[in-house]
């Protein structure tokens, strides 16, 4: 597996995470636990423009993935 499938394959599992997390602070009807899993979710989209830039950069370094 190349690096760029790896990042790939990364990027799609932490957007699926978010999704999950949303999902779980909608089934919760205690505030503290939505919270939690907004608070994680939004940590984990916080995350996912450094992934894609990191992808970018591997783009651009390896001309096969070009």
């Amino acid at each position: 597996m190349t690096t760029k499938t790896r990042i790939e394959q990364t990027v799609a599992g932490a957007q699926s995470l978010v999704g999950q997390l949303k999902s779980c602070a909608l089934d919760t009807d205690v505030p503290a636990v939505k919270d939690m899993y907004n608070n994680m979710a939004k940590q984990v989209e916080e995350i996912i423009p450094t992934l894609r830039g990191r992808l970018g950069h591997v783009k651009d370094e390896e001309p096969q993935f070009r």
